[in-house]
Formats: structure tokens, sequence, C-alpha cells
């Protein structure tokens, strides 16, 4: 094996020596590995029996933490192998010769890097979904939820200090048919009516704890007949979510449902739940959950939604940008640049202190107008002193990194101050009515404009910066 990289190795200096130092060879081929064993995991990870949820979200959140060194690792190493090969440092041609195409290949060697840690999860979910028929646990899951009250109901604690309490003698049933409070003298006890008949006893009066884990708490009042229906379309489903009940009698389930214990003292030694008709709680209750998190791609499933990877695709993107700069300009303008990277925000900041400080009684959306103001003027400022030939080549060059840099950050901060100004309800819909305006964009709509902004700047001005540190170093002399 080591005898035959060694060949291709070679091979690839020979004939390609480009594609050799952006390390297609090492990269590819060791990612293409890597994910294939990371879904593979997720892929094989058996669901027969079902396992409990907790032991199964910790193993893939586990895995991903232990990807993160790895991640890393394979990160610096690319770094490396860039700076070292492919910088203006080893040779004036390299850095500048296909630059965009090379900014492309950075873009997508950081992100299949960092996005490695969530592999697992993707063949995670994909197994999942062979496994569990989501779409039927979609239709059956209106049955368990109108269902489950009848089936299973937790006591309600009650923290009573006087000995002597005696609603009914230990509750039984009648603490307060208005459903709010019992005063005991001393202390002021919260309940609410659980299961019981009304007056006219020919309806049920319940509190619907859903069997979904958003839970929406109801006071509800149904016929008779709505509950046996309930509790039979319950028992009907239930099975294929281990729910299988201990008895299948509707007008039976109700009868001692009445007739138990729905509050226990804090001194009981009892305090179990007032009734349960599962044969096995927990494995309902753990596959609910499981058919839950998938369905609404919750916990370990967040990989397959697109509003984290637009989000995640910037790390990417950002990544590529500063390792095409660190690989076209001298290492000691890089480093001046990053000074100016860092010490521009700091300026910005003092100023627009000092404006919010100024302006704080003004009128409204001053300050939002002011730092749209400031923005623009600090990008002017920059953009003079990198077009200008005022100044020495090095200190133009260094601005040139930050505006490089940031000209992505300011389109979005522009758009930002923009809609704040035209929308000034977009971000506090509490006072819609004290200002007069309309919206714009849904929050939505906005974030994606935000994303495409950002991506098409960096784009475009990393094209445009690659034609610039092109000139400035090869031909220095029209620059």
């Amino acid at each position: 094996m080591k005898a035959l990289y060694k060949k291709i190795d070679h091979m690839m200096l020979d004939k390609y020596p480009n594609l050799w130092v952006l390390g297609v060879h090492i990269y590819l081929p060791l990612l293409t590995l890597l994910y294939l064993v990371l879904f593979a995991i997720g892929l094989l990870y058996p669901l027969n029996p079902l396992p409990f949820w907790n032991n199964y979200e910790d193993v893939f959140e586990n895995l991903t933490v232990t990807m993160i060194l790895p991640t890393i690792l394979l990160t610096v190493m690319f770094v490396i192998r860039q700076v070292k090969y492919n910088s203006k440092r080893v040779h004036l041609s390299l850095p500048h010769k296909n630059s965009f195409l090379v900014f492309l290949y950075f873009i997508g060697i950081f992100f299949l890097i960092t996005a490695s840690p969530f592999v697992a999860n993707f063949g995670a979910n994909v197994r999942s979904h062979m496994a569990l028929d989501v779409n039927e646990f979609e239709k059956d899951v209106k049955a368990l939820e109108k269902g489950f009250a009848h089936i299973f109901l937790e006591k309600q604690f009650i923290d009573v200090y006087r000995k002597d309490f005696n609603p009914k003698i230990h509750f039984n049933e009648d603490l307060d048919d208005n459903n709010d409070e019992y005063y005991d003298g001393y202390n002021r006890n919260y309940h609410t009516v659980r299961y019981k008949l009304n007056e006219t006893r020919d309806s049920l009066i319940l509190y619907r704890s859903f069997v979904r884990y958003y839970y929406r708490n109801d006071l509800d009042t149904i016929s008779l007949e709505q509950a046996y229906k309930e509790i039979d379309d319950f028992i009907r489903v239930s099975s294929k979510y281990e729910g299988q009940t201990t008895t299948t009698n509707a007008q039976e389930i109700v009868r001692r449902n009445l007739a138990s214990t729905k509050y226990f003292l804090k001194d009981e030694a009892s305090n179990g739940p007032a009734f349960d008709y599962l044969e096995s709680y927990s494995r309902f209750d753990n596959n609910i959950e499981f058919h839950d998190n998938l369905s609404e791609n919750n916990s370990i499933f967040f990989v397959v939604e697109w509003k984290f990877w637009k989000i995640y695709f910037l790390l990417a993107l950002s990544l590529a940008i500063v390792l095409l700069i660190l690989c076209s300009v001298k290492i000691t303008e890089f480093g001046w640049g990053m000074l100016v990277v860092a010490l521009l925000p700091t300026v910005y900041g003092i100023f627009m202190a000092l404006g919010v400080f100024t302006l704080q009684h003004s009128g409204n959306n001053t300050i939002e107008k002011y730092g749209l103001v400031l923005t623009l003027v600090f990008l002017g400022l920059t953009m003079f002193i990198v077009f200008s030939n005022n100044f020495k080549p090095a200190l133009k060059r260094a601005f040139a990194i930050a505006l490089h840099i940031y000209a992505p950050l300011v389109v979005v901060a522009v758009i930002t101050f923009y809609e704040e100004i035209a929308d000034c309800c977009f971000r506090n819909p509490a006072y819609r009515y004290d200002c007069d305006c309309t919206y714009l964009l849904t929050r939505s709509e906005f974030e994606d404009l935000l994303l495409l902004s950002s991506v098409v700047t960096a784009v475009v001005v990393t094209y445009l910066f690659g034609r610039y540190y092109k000139k400035q170093y090869i031909n220095p002399q029209k620059a």
C-alpha cells in the first residue's frame, strides 16, 4: 500500500503538479473513505429492537465530539500543505495561477472536512427511515394523542401542611368544582380537574396530556361515546409503537379511571400514576419519542435541515478566503493585514459608541442611519487607501486584505441597517404600532437574502482581489 501511494504521488507530481500541490490524490480519497466509514456506522446501527432514545442519541453525539479532533487535524494539515507548496514564498506564479478555481476547490475541501463529524448522523437518518414509517406515524399520532389521556395519567402533587386536611377523606375527587384552587387555611393549593364526570354524568371532563413531546395541555369535555371511541382508536394503533395495553375494554377503562386517586400528598408512600394500562410505558414512551424526533428532524436528525447547512457553508467559505489570501501575499503583509482586520472594528466600535451616546434621544431610526453612514464612510476610506497611489504598497496591500475579508460582512451590515431603517418593526414586532412601517420581508426571507448576498459578494470579491494580488506581486510596476 505504501509503495502504491508513492507511485501515485510521483505520478501526480510529474504529470499534474498543480493537482499534486492541492493534494487531490490525498484528501479526496481520504475523505471518501472517512465518509463511507462514518455513514456505515449510522446506517448499520441496529434498530431492532428499537434502542432507548437517550442511549442512541448519546452514541452519535459522542461520535460527533470524537470527530472534532480529526477534523481539526485534517484542516491544519491541508492548510500547512498549501502554505508549504502553493504560496508566493515558494513560487511566484502558483498562488496566482487559476486562483479562482483553487478558491472553489478550497471551499469544497473545507466543507467536506468540517462536515465530516455529522456524516454518521446522515446514516442514522437513512437507517431510521428504513426501519420506521414516519408517514404512518403522522396518521396514527392523532389517535395516539387523543387516546393517551385515557390510558396513562400521572398523579398531581399537592403540598398540604395541615394534618386534618380532608377534602372528602383524602382526595376522593371532591376538591373544587370550579377547578382552580383549594385553600386549606394556611396554603393555597392549585390543581386541575384531571378525569371526572360532569354534573349530569353524561360527559367526561379530562385534562389532555398529549403523547407527543411538544405538550399542549388543555382541559376538555367530551361525551362518553367519544371517550370510548378514543380509547378504541388508541388500542388499535398503539401496538405498532410497543404500546400494548393490559385491557381492551373501553367502558372498563373509563370506570376504573373515574375511581382512581388522581392526587397525592408529599408524605404519601405511593405516588405512582393515577392509572396506566400500558404493558410497558417506558418502551411506548421511547418509541413515540424516537418517531417524533425523526418526524420533526430533531436532535441528531437535524443534519437533514437546509437551514443548518446554509449557515454552516459560511464556515468553509471563510476558511477558503483566509487560506487563499495567505497563499497569495507575503507572510509579513498577511500579518499586517490581520492587524488591520482587528483594528478596524475597534475604531468603528468607538465611533459607533460615541454616536449612540450622542444620538440616544433622537428620533426613530437615527442610530441605524448613523450606523449605515459610518459603515459606508469606513468602506470608502478603506477603498481609497487600497486603490490610491498616495500610500506605500505594503500598507495598501494590508488594507486590501482587510477589505477582502470584510466586504461580505459590510454588505450584510448595509442590508441589515437598511432593513431596520425601512422596517422599524421587523426586529421588534411588539412595537409594530409605534412606528409607521410595513413588513418588507419575512424573517426567513431576510435570512436567505443575507446569506445569498454574503456568498455572492465573497465570490465576486475573491475573484477581483485574485487579480489585484496578481497585479501587485507579478507586475508591481503597473500596480
